[in-house]
């Protein structure tokens, strides 16, 4: 009795086997085989991030304790608004000194050029009288020495008188002398005076753009992304100057998509572009690609390049930095050549491809074919097929 059971269910397992075979050969709907473009279709993976200079990390070039910090994360700043003050006492000293310092030397420099030249002008009249008194003693001394040449003057009178020209020619020297030394000192003054009252202004200058220093501006508008230093807290400018916030340009964003070895030799500048996101999914964003960077990305062993993507579509508020984004690169385009659905084809064990055709007695036959690129759903039939035929959509 318990065999005859067992027989029955063997029987009825068979049967819904044979059923189930056979209603699977039977497709959900049947299409006429078309006419249609495809397109070459690139997927990888990437991630959006802010451009070149759209990501700026903005911090102190001096050391100081921070009086005050006005921005907090999600803030949003225009470019050259203050942001936070340093502590700048011991600096604004230094710029009222050396403004005092620059004062002092040009009231020297107008007592220099106000004082000189009256005494500059009270020593050439010493000149011109010292040489109106030489022209003199010249005179004189030509009259006695003919009156003595012709026995009219005492030998003791010619003396007199060239001792006298001798006396006016060496006070005349001295006062020429004199003139050109003042002079000198004069020039040499206002040369020392001025040089020191450029280097002061140069100095004062580096003063005041250091004291601009404490006060620090957002070299770009955009949201505060992160804020690393508290008010109150001391910062130490070294070699890498202390971050207070990192300002993200949400307007100026892109596309890295990171596209295998095995497909970059099938992209080019330009080639358009559309993506998704995971917070958008429904949404679909277009681009273009930029370039090809050279340098490879390694990971687990596999090769990949980065590919940016200039993005077309607005996506002002609605993408953020590192969102993963899922990319799909057109490489290339076939117009006019027989597509039939993706779900038409079926690739067997033995590697090939097949499609059910309806033959004249609407019976389905399977018949190989070969395939070329697919998208949208629909695929290439490079050969196997005609325009027109019938195949069965699973």
């Amino acid at each position: 009795m318990r065999f005859r059971y067992l027989l029955v269910l063997m029987l009825i397992f068979l049967v819904s086997a044979c059923k189930s075979k056979k209603e699977d050969l039977v497709p959900k709907k049947e299409l006429s085989v078309r006419r249609g473009t495809v397109f070459l279709e690139i997927s990888a993976t990437g991630a959006v991030k802010p451009q070149v200079g759209a990501s700026v990390k903005v911090g102190a070039r001096i050391s100081g304790r921070v009086e005050k910090l006005f921005v907090q994360t999600g803030d949003f700043v225009k470019k050259g608004q203050l942001i936070a003050i340093i502590e700048h006492a011991d600096l604004e000293a230094q710029v009222k000194a050396q403004e005092a310092q620059i004062r002092a030397l040009e009231s020297q420099l107008k007592e220099v050029e106000g004082t000189y030249p009256y005494k500059i002008k009270a020593q050439k009249e010493m000149v011109q009288s010292a040489k109106a008194e030489l022209n003199l003693a010249k005179l004189n001394y030509k009259r006695v020495l003919s009156l003595y040449n012709e026995g009219l003057a005492a030998k003791v009178d010619l003396d007199q008188v060239e001792k006298d020209l001798n006396v006016k020619q060496s006070n005349y020297e001295y006062q020429v002398k004199l003139l050109e030394s003042l002079e000198n000192e004069y020039r040499t003054k206002v040369e020392n005076l001025k040089a020191s009252i450029n280097s002061a202004k140069e100095e004062l200058n580096n003063l005041r753009v250091k004291l601009g220093y404490a006060y620090i501006y957002s070299p770009i508008s955009g949201v505060v992304s992160d804020v690393t230093t508290q008010e109150g807290e001391t910062v130490v400018a070294g070699l890498n100057a202390p971050t207070f916030i990192t300002v993200i340009d949400l307007s100026r964003l892109e596309v890295d998509a990171y596209v295998d070895e095995t497909d970059i030799g099938k992209i080019a500048p330009g080639m358009p572009v559309r993506f998704t996101v995971d917070a958008y999914p429904d949404k679909v964003f277009e681009g273009k690609v930029r370039t090809i960077y050279p340098g490879a990305i390694i990971r687990n062993n596999v090769v990949f390049y980065n590919v940016p993507i200039d993005i077309t579509t607005n996506y002002y508020g609605l993408l953020r930095p590192e969102m993963t984004a899922n990319v799909v690169i057109v490489a290339g385009k076939r117009e006019n050549v027989l597509v039939v659905p993706v779900s038409s084809v079926k690739i067997e064990a033995d590697g090939k491809s097949y499609v059910y055709v309806k033959n004249e007695k609407g019976k389905w036959v399977k018949r190989e074919v070969k395939t070329g690129w697919s998208s949208g759903g629909f695929i290439e039939i490079v050969d196997g097929l005609k325009e027109g035929e019938v195949v069965g959509v699973w």
